[in-house]
């Protein structure tokens, strides 16, 4: 009976040290990395989308995901994009929430789709948009192929294939992701002018802008 009752303690001692072990081990490795069940390790933009949570740009969803590929609003984008450069503007907590950004945008003659009209702020943005906005933020004056063509010339975005950077590559017509957006603000964070500057009221000469970069 001893024996057997001394086996019984063993046996739960090793289901407890290895239920511990389990458990300590999933700990650690969510530690590690991001608090999003659909972000693994090897997905491309893990280390922005880290970025981006650690300095407070997005959050997760309630059910604990990131939800990566879900398309994004010009606010939603908008507010992204200042409060990255300018974190005292903030959203307001009367009327629309996204009026703080719109008034910024207004007053550095950004191009969005309407300064006062709230229900044009919910449409999802196109990548062409991200480049007419971002091209702005440096200080020029470009719209459509001429502003992908200035991002994509500045490496400030890639198109979708390495190998041929393009206009038709850059997919300007495609909605914009949360992964895509805030991979957008980080480039224009590490390679852009550093702040957000106004844009011309003038239209910038088409002539000026860069050459796209040849493939190796």
């Amino acid at each position: 009976m001893k024996i057997k009752s001394w086996l019984q303690i063993g046996l739960t001692l090793c289901l407890a040290f290895s239920l511990w072990g389990t458990i300590s081990s999933t700990k650690a490795q969510a530690a590690d990395g991001l608090p999003f069940s659909d972000i693994s390790n090897s997905y491309w933009a893990k280390d922005t989308i880290q970025w981006g949570y650690e300095a407070g740009l997005v959050n997760g969803y309630k059910d604990g995901q990131f939800k990566p590929n879900k398309t994004v609003s010009e606010a939603e984008f908008l507010a992204m994009l200042i409060r990255t450069f300018e974190p005292e503007v903030t959203s307001s907590k009367t009327g629309n929430w996204a009026n703080p950004y719109y008034a910024r945008a207004k007053a550095l003659n950004y191009p969005v789709s309407s300064y006062t009209n709230t229900t044009t702020r919910n449409q999802i943005l196109t990548r062409t948009g991200v480049a007419q906005l971002i091209s702005s933020a440096e200080g020029v004056n470009y719209t459509g192929n001429d502003a992908i063509q200035y991002m994509l010339a500045l490496g400030l975005a890639n198109g979708s294939d390495a190998s041929q950077v393009s206009i038709a590559s850059f997919k300007g017509s495609k909605a914009l992701t949360r992964a895509e957006a805030l991979q957008f603000i980080k480039n224009f964070a590490d390679y852009g002018v550093g702040g957000l500057l106004d844009r011309p009221t003038e239209a910038s000469n088409p002539a000026d802008l860069p050459a796209l970069p040849t493939a190796n």
